[in-house]
C-alpha cells in the first residue's frame, strides 16, 4: 500500500518539477530552415546510384543446395503418390462396377464363365506332370480356346489386329 501511495504522490507532483528549456537564437534557426522540396524524401535518387546484388553467403548456398536436392525427391514422391492413388481409385471403381454387373448378370454370362473355367482347369490337369513350358502353355492355350468359343466376334477382331 505504501508503494502505491509513493507512486501516486510522485506522478501527481511531476507537473511541478523544474525542467530547463533552452531556446535557439534566430541566426541559427533561420540558417537551418529547409523548404519541403529540399527534404531528401521529395528528391529523386542521385543518378550515380546503382543496384548491387547481394552475394549469398555460405549458409544460404548450403540451404539452396539442400532445397534443390530434396526438391527432386519430393517431386518424385508426389508423382508416385498420385500414381498409386489413381491406381487405387481405379481399382475401387472397377470393384464397384463388377459388383453391380455380377449382382444382375445377363443370362448367358454364367455358362460362358463355366466353359472358360473348365477349359483352363483341363489345361492344368493335362499339364500337371509335364515340363514347365507345357504347364504354362496348356492352361493358357485351352483358356484362349474357351474364350474364342464363347466370344467369336471379339476373337476375330483380335486375330485381324495381330
Amino acid at each position: 500500500l505504501s508503494q502505491v501511495a509513493k507512486l501516486a504522490a510522485l506522478s501527481s507532483g511531476l507537473p511541478f518539477a523544474c525542467i530547463t528549456v533552452y531556446a535557439a537564437t534566430e541566426k541559427e534557426s533561420k540558417d537551418q530552415l529547409m523548404k519541403p522540396n529540399q527534404l531528401p524524401i521529395y528528391c529523386p535518387p542521385p543518378l550515380k546510384s546503382k543496384y548491387i546484388e547481394e552475394q549469398p553467403g555460405y549458409l544460404q548456398k548450403q540451404f539452396s543446395s539442400v532445397r534443390q536436392t530434396t526438391g527432386h525427391y519430393i517431386g518424385w514422391c508426389k508423382d508416385a503418390f498420385v500414381f498409386v492413388k489413381n491406381g487405387i481409385m481405379d481399382s475401387i471403381q472397377f470393384g464397384k462396377d463388377a459388383y453391380v454387373y455380377l449382382k444382375n448378370p445377363p443370362p448367358e454370362f454364367l455358362p460362358k464363365v463355366g466353359v472358360i473355367t473348365v477349359s483352363g482347369l483341363a489345361g492344368i490337369v493335362l499339364a500337371r506332370k509335364d515340363s514347365r513350358f507345357k504347364k504354362i502353355a496348356y492352361p493358357l492355350g485351352l483358356t484362349a480356346l474357351g474364350i474364342s468359343v464363347c466370344f467369336p466376334a471379339q476373337s476375330v477382331v483380335i486375330a485381324k489386329v495381330s
